[in-house]
């Protein structure tokens, strides 16, 4: 694949040693929670004593950004707290974690109003070319995916705590998006109670990354048409989910899906797990004037869908 001129934010090096323990120094901060009052008029026009509302500004002690405004019932979970809860958590369900190479990736954004940390474990990285025996359309010792685990969090209130597995393709670093999101825990800031997860939910995430493995391989079996490729995309992907226009589908996303199939149709040959490389491309990629991180998310949801989809149904089964 082409390089792209913006870094994919699901990117983590692998030249590293294991560094599962360090947080970057940008996911430590203290947060302040300052009132929020209106002012009030009274009959003669004259301005009443400033009232109190269940608001309040959730500021950066350090910088003065303004993370958010919320309730009362708002409470702030520092995003390293989140990170090292996660840690302890691995290194219980693998005590040896030093020998193996886990690499992490903190990115704290837009000053502070969310927060991604994604680790990669490449010990753990499924080679699919030991599949080309069985017919599958590819080659090189690069040609491997690599369970990922990610974490979300917010200051701003659009994202909830969230822990979530995930698979990157080590060639063009796409997000291997399942059709089901079961392999996830997520947690409101207004919970009472913290966000769980435990040795159980890591296990069971590298258990779903192994069954990935033999998923891709049945994409790989499944030979598809320019045209079956097409009306996937025009079904789901690129739907405007709209009844005014007669062509219901949005022209310039259906362009872009169609050049992503293209070029790894080329490559993998016309298959559904070309198709399928398109999409997560397409969704871990996005050209957008908006911020990366947000269209990316919204994107992988759709891919999700897409695969529930009837039309996705009829190809790969």
């Amino acid at each position: 694949m082409k390089k792209r001129g913006v870094m994919n934010n699901l990117a983590i090096s692998r030249d590293v040693d294991n560094t599962l323990r360090t947080i970057d120094s940008s996911a430590y901060f203290d947060v302040e929670r300052k009132q929020l009052f209106y002012q009030d008029f009274d009959k003669h026009e004259h301005i009443s004593e400033d009232t109190a509302v269940n608001r309040y500004a959730f500021v950066r002690k350090d910088t003065g950004q303004l993370l958010g405004i919320h309730s009362e019932d708002y409470i702030v979970r520092p995003y390293a707290d989140l990170a090292e809860k996660v840690n302890d958590i691995i290194v219980e369900s693998v005590p040896d974690y030093e020998k193996y190479q886990i690499t992490p990736k903190d990115q704290v954004l837009e000053g502070g109003k969310k927060y991604i940390r994604t680790i990669n474990f490449w010990d753990d990285k499924i080679k699919l070319e030991n599949y080309g025996a069985n017919g599958m359309h590819i080659q090189g010792t690069e040609e491997a995916i690599v369970p990922q685990l990610r974490i979300y969090s917010s200051m701003d209130g659009r994202w909830g705590q969230q822990i979530m597995w995930s698979s990157v393709y080590v060639v063009c670093l796409n997000g291997m998006v399942r059709p089901d999101w079961s392999f996830t825990v997520y947690n409101k800031h207004n919970a009472r109670t913290d966000i769980s997860f435990t040795e159980n939910d890591f296990k069971m995430g590298i258990t779903a990354h192994n069954e990935l493995g033999e998923d891709l391989f049945k994409m790989m079996q499944r030979k598809v048409t320019d045209n079956d490729a097409t009306h996937l995309f025009r079904k789901t992907l690129a739907n405007k989910q709209t009844k005014l226009d007669i062509d219901d589908s949005s022209i310039l996303i259906l362009r872009h899906l169609d050049d992503l199939w293209t070029s790894y149709s080329r490559k993998y040959g016309s298959t559904v797990f070309a198709i399928y490389q398109a999409a997560t491309d397409w969704a871990t990629h996005p050209l957008t004037r908006g911020a990366v991180h947000n269209v990316s998310r919204k994107r992988e949801k759709q891919v999700a869908s897409m695969m529930q989809s009837t039309q996705w149904e009829g190809l790969i089964n």
